[in-house]
């Protein structure tokens, strides 16, 4: 079994970045210099992760202002909504409103995955909003038809991965939407079939895909989730018993992300009680590839408690690779 540990997704901005944000907008300084700065706190966050003992990094996300943000903005046929809350958190998106037909126009994050891959040795991995929770979380002024919209951000969505196959050894799609428990089960039943015809039209192989749940993992979610077809991560510190539902359902996937290190409280795990929760998955659990992360994005949190947060995983992934010999 090859073992990683990795963040979730996103990582808090550094201070020296967000002061650089605020004067860029306020026009103190110019963009040459926002983005000499920005290449500076980016290379910070990376050397966090492999300082901290990470092998599977992610570039934090930096610039992203929400997890639809980027899309929303590089996406033809799409504009910036109001302020929504997302999910049960105290943290806000921007919702995209539909008022055209959605249209691929270039790559929208091979930039970023680019210069990730080029200052690292470790595996990297790419992030993107899933269909479904895309869908879920927009306005939509133009379709009139969930089925209409969901084939247009399938064809968008493939050829935003298929830009990302050469660069990241694993790609992350996000979807939150799919354990999202004010959603009715049918709904999130056909929001499965969404990601799996996805999944159907790109060229990448399936063991290098990851669809992200987080914020839940109840028995009639989880249930939903394994007619996914690809790995999956779970988190498994926002719902009490969801190590239960995962322990008594069993998975039979290649690939499996456990969020045990919670990624929405400040306080530090112990790295022994979750290597212990790990090995106590692994009895019943058997698969080719598995991921130690946080149980969703790290940016719920300030920038010093996510360092710490790094350095238990670090640590959790050492103490099962000694377990392992």
């Amino acid at each position: 079994m090859r073992l990683y540990a990795g963040i979730c997704g996103s990582f808090p901005r550094p201070p020296e970045l967000r002061k650089a944000i605020n004067e860029f907008r306020e026009g103190k300084i110019g963009r040459g210099e926002f983005e000499e700065r920005y290449r500076s706190s980016f290379r910070m966050v990376v050397r966090l992760q492999e300082d901290s003992g990470l092998n599977l990094l992610t570039s934090g996300l930096l610039l992203w202002d929400d997890l639809l943000r980027p899309f929303a903005e590089n996406l033809a046929g799409i504009r910036l909504g109001r302020l929504l809350r997302f999910f049960d958190n105290n943290f806000y998106y921007r919702c995209p409103v539909i008022v055209d037909q959605i249209k691929w126009m270039r790559p929208i994050i091979l930039d970023e995955v680019r210069s990730l891959s080029e200052v690292t040795s470790k595996a990297v991995k790419a992030i993107i909003p899933g269909p479904y929770t895309f869908l879920k979380l927009s306005e939509d002024r133009f379709y009139g038809s969930r089925d209409r919209l969901a084939d247009d951000l399938i064809q968008v969505l493939e050829r935003e991965i298929e830009s990302l196959s050469d660069l990241a050894d694993f790609i992350q799609i996000d979807e939150p939407s799919l354990v999202d428990p004010e959603l009715g089960e049918d709904d999130r039943k056909w929001g499965v079939e969404v990601v799996n015809r996805l999944l159907e039209a790109v060229s990448v192989p399936r063991d290098r895909f990851l669809v992200a749940t987080y914020f839940n993992l109840d028995p009639g979610s989880y249930s939903i989730l394994l007619g996914v077809e690809a790995g999956l991560h779970l988190d498994l510190s926002s719902a009490r018993d969801a190590e239960d539902v995962l322990r008594r359902e069993g998975y039979s996937g290649d690939l499996l992300s456990l969020g045990v290190v919670d990624s929405r409280s400040i306080f530090p795990e112990k790295p022994e009680d979750i290597t212990g929760r790990v090995e106590k998955i692994l009895e019943g659990v058997s698969v080719n590839a598995l991921i130690i992360s946080t149980s969703s994005w790290l940016d719920y949190i300030p920038f010093e408690n996510a360092v710490e947060k790094l350095k238990i995983l670090g640590e959790v992934l050492r103490r099962l690779e000694a377990g392992s010999r």
